[in-house]
């Protein structure tokens, strides 16, 4: 199939602020409404995911995110607010779009711009691959928000950093 957009890269920079990212998915998702369906990547999914749940933490609970270290701290916040808030069933249900899936991909986002790494289709299910070793993003959010994990997301998000290095 022949290309439709002229990006020098399919790599998204995930170091960039958020308004680029944003535009940056735009783009790619206008060209594949044009049919240009190779850019349907995992990648390109998780980052409209990461960027739906940062509009979603600001409308919906006043939170601010971005990709920036620093956010772990207000992503804690939003998860003890869905946490309190949201009947746990509605989260993982196909029809409520699924926040547990966008929490990931955002906690993802987070962990791939400031320690590095990729996302991996794996037999487990998807993950932040960093130096050869995956991040079940999913499964922990899963399991902090079904009550199974006592561990926050800041300490989550350190003991990936840490075990990268």
């Amino acid at each position: 199939m022949k290309r439709l957009d002229h990006e020098k890269s399919r790599t998204i920079n995930y170091s960039a602020d958020i308004p680029t990212l944003e535009a940056y998915y735009d783009r790619q998702f206008d060209l594949i409404k044009k049919g240009n369906t190779d850019l349907v990547t995992l990648e390109l999914v998780m980052l409209g995911r990461a960027l739906d749940f940062i509009r979603f933490s600001k409308k919906k609970l006043g939170i601010a995110l971005d990709n920036s270290e620093v956010s772990i701290d207000a992503f804690e916040e939003v998860v003890d607010a869905i946490d309190r808030g949201v009947v746990q069933d509605e989260l993982f249900s196909e029809d409520s779009g699924n926040i547990a899936k966008s929490m990931s991909a955002y906690l993802g986002l987070l962990i791939i711009a400031n320690v590095g790494g990729k996302w991996s289709d794996t037999e487990n299910g998807v993950a932040v691959n960093v130096n050869g070793k995956d991040a079940y993003v999913y499964e922990y959010i899963e399991k902090r928000l079904l009550g199974a994990s006592g561990v926050n997301a800041v300490s989550y998000y350190r003991s990936v950093k840490t075990a990268q290095q």
